[in-house]
């Protein structure tokens, strides 16, 4: 089984090569401050049906993200917005999820639709708008620990530690300490039994 995943991830690399082609020399003429052409390869390659798009889009984060296993899975519909992403093996991107800026463990399943952004004030504190000031972006990576769960439609805006179980359509917005279940929103702890 091994040798038709890594034969199916070869093949993967081989097709988006022009992708991962074009997002070198953005890196090479722009250091990473710009992502115009990452994002404009990674939503045409979030749209690439069946297991063969699941392959083409890891190969491709693989390439040109921070630091992606060749083992995790990115379902149809699913974007990363940056390239300072790290993914861990046997990770589980959902159909349609959006993520910013994130870390995540190995053996991480997030569901569908589920939205990782980065940080809560990506776009300035509410002060900073009401007053009229110069917003300041304070986004930054958020992390996902290892073995943990995330439902579908949920919004993170927080760190989540590792073993952690985050319920359908939770909205956490304070950290999610180690071995913890937490739903609704705004997310809080729940004790399950």
């Amino acid at each position: 089984m091994i040798v038709i995943k890594i034969i199916l991830f070869t093949l993967g690399l081989i097709c988006v090569f022009p992708f991962i082609f074009i997002n070198w020399i953005e890196v090479l003429f722009w250091h990473r401050k710009r992502e115009r052409v990452f994002i404009s390869c990674a939503e045409l390659l979030s749209l690439v049906p069946t297991i063969f798009g699941t392959y083409v889009r890891n190969a491709f984060y693989w390439a040109v993200c921070t630091d992606v296993s060749w083992e995790s899975h990115f379902l149809l519909g699913c974007i990363l917005a940056h390239r300072e992403n790290i993914i861990g093996r046997g990770a589980v991107i959902g159909h349609y999820s959006f993520m910013g800026r994130v870390s995540i463990g190995d053996n991480v399943i997030l569901g569908a639709r589920v939205s990782v952004v980065s940080g809560k004030y990506q776009h300035g504190r509410p002060e900073q708008r009401r007053l009229q000031m110069e917003v300041v972006s304070e986004g930054g990576v958020l992390s996902i620990g290892s073995n943990t769960w995330v439902g579908q439609d949920a919004v993170l805006l927080a760190n989540i530690g590792q073993n952690c179980t985050i319920g359908a359509g939770s909205v956490v917005y304070h950290d999610v300490a180690d071995n913890t279940t937490v739903i609704g929103n705004p997310a809080r702890k729940v004790n399950l039994k």
